[in-house]
């Protein structure tokens, strides 16, 4: 008489509505023992172990022997002995319940730099699952597989696969679901400081009595674009076109910025202004030169 060992997959059976709720042997290990001629040519798929729940209908803990039944060449061999073991195993049986949870994206990586993730949402954005009764009620969301939003410069959509954390869990219906991300370029606020004063059209009788002090503009535009700016680019600009004569005069400041820019203030919105003749101007710039070299 020989013997001969190897494992089989180990089947479950249970009553409807009802599931195993813990873990438990796949699989069991078989013993064939009986004529060496007789015992070696037989198939593993012909042997099969299972356990039977179906007759328990209430939730426990219950201890089921571990079956066998034979077909095809297993059938055919006489004075076969079959040892099985674990010879019994605990099972605990749970109602099947449903439940729906919220679905949760698994975001990874971020934008391309000056660029930032706004909304997202997927859809749908609640799954049903199904198992288990102690399993399936201490979950409260459900997890997508890893979303890569790196590098990504516009809106972004995709069909993704949820997370199957537990095996003993099904998905009623979606184990997907669409996300959808909406990316856009980051705005930034930003003040400018210590910008020219430029005066333009000025008549050419005239002449400012002093310089013109330096100015701000707060601005608000793309990441990107700001970035790129330098302070020369910015102006604040006095119109002096309606002075006609010397004397002091209040004239409005406007600002002017690159296209793109958009600007939420800047100082001063008005200057007081001295102007005086050019005839008069080049004497106080004699009389300046004359005290110099007298020094």
């Amino acid at each position: 008489m020989d013997e001969r060992y190897f494992s089989v997959p180990l089947h479950v059976k249970v009553a409807q509505g009802y599931a195993v709720s813990q873990d438990y042997p796949k699989a069991v290990r078989v013993t064939l023992r009986g004529e060496g001629e007789k015992i070696y040519p037989i198939l593993v798929e012909d042997i099969t172990a299972y356990a039977d729940l179906t007759r328990h209908k209430s939730e426990g803990v219950y201890k089921i022997p571990v079956k066998i039944t034979k077909k095809g060449t297993a059938s055919a061999v006489e004075s076969l002995e079959i040892k099985v073991e674990p010879q019994e195993i605990k099972f605990i049986m749970e109602r099947v319940i449903e439940k729906r949870v919220k679905v949760v994206p698994t975001l990874h990586g971020l934008p391309a730099h000056g660029y930032e993730l706004g909304d997202f949402s997927v859809t749908p954005p609640t799954v049903v699952l199904k198992g288990p009764r102690s399993q399936v009620e201490k979950i409260k969301k459900v997890a997508t597989k890893e979303i890569n939003l790196s590098g990504r410069k516009e809106d972004y959509t995709t069909v993704v696969q949820l997370e199957r954390q537990n095996p003993y869990i099904n998905f009623v219906d979606e184990n997907s679901v669409q996300f959808h991300a909406t990316i856009s370029e980051v705005v930034l606020l930003k003040t400018v400081d210590g910008i020219d004063l430029i005066s333009i059209d000025l008549k050419s009788n005239l002449r400012l009595a002093n310089p013109l002090p330096k100015g701000s503009i707060q601005i608000q535009g793309s990441q990107l674009l700001i970035e790129s700016l330098r302070q020369s680019q910015f102006r604040l600009i006095v119109d002096c076109s309606k002075v006609e004569t010397a004397g002091r005069e209040n004239l409005p400041v406007k600002p002017e910025v690159p296209e793109g820019i958009i600007v939420l203030s800047y100082e001063p919105k008005e200057i007081a202004l001295n102007f005086i003749e050019e005839s008069a101007a080049k004497k106080i710039e004699e009389i300046k030169k004359r005290g110099i070299k007298r020094e």
